[in-house]
């Protein structure tokens, strides 16, 4: 049976946000985040670091020993006294030669804490009480951060004594449909997994530790995999190597749930055609508008976020329009699926889909949006 432990439970874009706050308020009291392996624990406290413009090192626990982290001893010039000779892994807080980031602030990250031996969350202890550990002292601005499994969630789970969880903050993270789609869509993850997930949102984390099919799942981690796959230059998903690789990430059974559903594609029209307004398309299943919906808002946040890259001072007049019929065509849908679409829509870049959303230009030339939009604007604050 799975347990939180006593640990609030909290998704993960909640504990960036928390990781984020005590980053600004300068309070370095450690953080510890337990959940399910292959949700981005790790990942996106690196990708919080680098919009951040802060540094960032990753400790991977189950790779190193007590001694690789207390250095090892050699005695004094007078063989009076022991001197550790300290590995380069820990952060020193000083500038690196064109780098951009402000290394005097940064994330110190003890991944698989769970998963290392006692001996080695023994030697973390000193660390996170006084951010030391033998002669080394962590550097004022960095944060630590202590990332594992729980002891059901498909890791090497070793323990956790309660006196090393007391030395800090404590959470246990979910997997959560709308984090991970607020990274996935901002991630160009490929419209068939985004709309597969929309579809059949329990295959996003499919680990069972009562099962014995448990060594392939799905996991937020894999479907990035499968993404990949997808997304690689002339793809064929009815070719049998590509559907063995991506059974080889999410396994069989999953694998083929998402070969049927991705089977509806052929029923679907040309997204060129939707945000050129020449076809106002009426999906007859779920299966065929997830696969659409994505669809459409994986071509037009691509082409918002070039230009929003580029530092353009307006929007293209062809961006404005794939945009105005793209907001159309999701208004003239079924009120769940088209709420669905203008919130995936918005996760991509909120503040730019937001100002987009609001303009009255842009809703004066969509007037079933227009329409929609003021039956359902409490939806989209």
């Amino acid at each position: 049976m799975e347990t939180n432990m006593g640990m609030p439970l909290i998704t993960i874009d909640t504990f960036i946000e928390i990781i984020k706050r005590q980053l600004n308020e300068g309070n370095l009291r450690p953080v510890m985040g337990l959940g399910k392996g292959g949700i981005g624990k790790s990942e996106s406290m690196e990708e919080l670091a680098r919009s951040l413009g802060i540094g960032y090192t990753d400790i991977r626990l189950l790779l190193y020993s007590e001694t690789d982290l207390k250095g090892i001893p050699y005695p004094d010039e007078k063989h009076e006294k022991t001197i550790w000779l300290q590995n380069k892994i820990l952060p020193d807080g000083k500038p690196v030669p064109d780098s951009d980031r402000d290394l005097t602030r940064g994330i110190l990250v003890l991944d698989e804490i769970t998963s290392c031996a006692k001996s080695v969350r023994t030697a973390a202890y000193q660390l996170l009480n006084e951010r030391r550990l033998g002669e080394y002292v962590l550097p004022d601005g960095w944060l630590v951060v202590c990332l594992g499994n729980g002891e059901e969630d498909g890791g090497d789970f070793e323990g956790m004594e309660g006196n090393f969880a007391n030395r800090g903050s404590m959470y246990r993270i979910e997997v959560d449909l709308e984090s991970w789609k607020n990274w996935a869509i901002s991630h160009g993850v490929n419209p068939l997994v985004v709309g597969y997930i929309n579809f059949k949102s329990s295959d996003l984390h499919t680990y069972d530790p009562d099962s014995d099919d448990n060594y392939v799942f799905a996991s937020p981690r894999s479907w990035k995999a499968v993404s990949d796959i997808l997304n690689s230059p002339g793809c064929d998903i009815t070719d049998a190597i590509t559907r063995l690789r991506i059974a080889g990430n999410i396994g069989n059974v999953v694998a083929s749930s998402f070969y049927a559903f991705c089977n509806y594609k052929k029923q679907t029209v040309s997204v060129e055609q939707i945000l050129d307004n020449k076809l106002m398309f009426e999906p007859e299943n779920t299966e065929i508008a997830n696969i659409t919906i994505s669809s459409v808002v994986n071509v037009v946040t691509s082409e918002l976020n070039r230009e929003v890259e580029a530092h353009v001072e307006a929007y293209s007049d062809t961006v404005i329009t794939h945009v105005i019929n793209a907001l159309n065509w999701f208004a003239s849908l079924k009120a769940e699926w088209a709420i669905m679409a203008i919130k995936d829509l918005k996760r991509a870049n909120i503040t730019a889909v937001s100002q987009l959303l609001l303009n009255r230009d842009i809703q004066n030339s969509a007037p079933k949006f227009k329409i929609f939009f003021q039956k359902n604007a409490a939806v989209f604050k």
